[in-house]
């Protein structure tokens, strides 16, 4: 209830703030879930991997492909299917341009995470100069401060609720962003990795 109140205090500035801090929440939720680098990059799948194509079983190696569906897996089987000419420079070539289509699909949400870090900060600012103007507002009535302290109070907490409600949606965006961004790096070197192995002890590539 006192959550309420306070935020009914912070005027429309504070809704538009509540909406983003639940974007952003979401978003956060999303991505702590999908960015596990076990569950993307299983180790276990890598090894069978370079096991079954360093024997030429490129049939058990597409039949795991389908079977256990994760980031690695997928990037593989898109690029056995587009190799074209079975050499290493080709299978290389169709794991990157697989990988990096995949990665977009991984880093759907992060703009809008660092926009929303960036811009409640300023959103808060704008609550601030709000409240500020209709504290000049009843002080330029010719009324006296005694005579309208519900107006005054009201600006004041408009102007000091948008800074704080600002700050406090803002502050985890950045965190959790920069979070995100380090996993998702570590995730990008883990599958460059994992494509060099298996086109190394690919048999049959040139």
């Amino acid at each position: 209830m006192e959550t309420l109140t306070l935020l009914q205090k912070s005027g429309i500035v504070g809704y538009i703030l509540l909406l983003l801090s639940i974007i952003s929440l979401t978003i956060i939720i999303e991505k702590a879930i999908t960015l596990r680098l076990s569950r993307l990059v299983p180790r276990e799948d890598l090894r069978l991997l370079v096991d079954f194509l360093s024997e030429g079983n490129v049939g058990n190696a597409i039949e795991l492909c389908k079977k256990r569906r994760n980031l690695l897996t997928s990037i593989v089987l898109d690029a056995l299917k587009n190799v074209g000419t079975p050499t290493k420079e080709n299978f290389l070539h169709a794991f990157e341009v697989t990988a990096r289509r995949k990665f977009l699909e991984l880093e759907r949400g992060m703009a809008l995470l660092a926009t929303i870090a960036a811009v409640s900060p300023l959103l808060g600012l704008v609550g601030t100069v709000l409240g500020m103007i209709k504290i000049f507002g009843v002080l330029t009535t010719g009324a006296s401060v005694i005579g309208n302290p519900q107006q005054l109070s009201g600006g004041i907490a408009e102007a000091l609720l948008t800074t704080v409600f600002g700050l406090f949606v803002a502050i985890p965006a950045v965190v959790m962003y920069n979070l995100f961004q380090k996993k998702l790096d570590k995730i990008a070197a883990e599958i460059e990795a994992a494509g060099i192995l298996i086109a190394n002890n690919f048999k049959g590539l040139s």
